[in-house]
């Protein structure tokens, strides 16, 4: 038979533990950001952003976000292929709260809002469209036009 103050212990460690186990798993779920100067109306980013390389292999990502102290709120690029990327500025059209990717589309923390990876609602209660940005490429940059 445990007593009641070892069984108590043991109660704590397991849920200790498992509350580091659900930090560690949404750590691998991290968005990537990386900061651009906002520099005549537009932000540039390297397309090698979206690569990384996990147990010896290169993966890519599908989002990356881009931060400038010359907006308010960041700008999430989305790559559809090794051409075409999508830019949408991450202000939620509800409330003005930070949506963030998940998976291939973007939700807002705050109240459930859901935008597709090209910043058009899909779930409310948010009833606008993301702003959206256009895009141009080079061999190796992503220019995000603010215009």
């Amino acid at each position: 038979m445990i007593s009641r103050r070892i069984f108590i212990k043991n109660t704590a460690v397991v849920c200790a533990c498992s509350g580091l186990a659900t930090t560690l798993v949404a750590g691998c779920k991290s968005i990537h950001y990386v900061s651009s100067p906002l520099a005549d109306n537009r932000l540039t980013l390297k397309k090698s952003e979206f690569t990384y390389l996990r147990k010896e292999e290169i993966h890519l990502r599908a989002w990356v976000v881009v931060k400038s102290p010359g907006i308010p709120f960041p700008v999430g690029v989305f790559r559809a292929d090794d051409t075409h990327f999508f830019a949408s500025y991450l202000e939620c059209t509800h409330q003005g709260c930070e949506v963030e990717p998940e998976g291939s589309y973007l939700q807002c923390p705050c109240h459930g809002s859901e935008y597709d990876n090209r910043g058009k609602v899909q779930h409310g209660p948010a009833e606008a469209d993301l702003k959206t940005f256009a895009v141009e490429t080079d061999t190796d940059n992503i220019y995000i036009l603010l215009k």
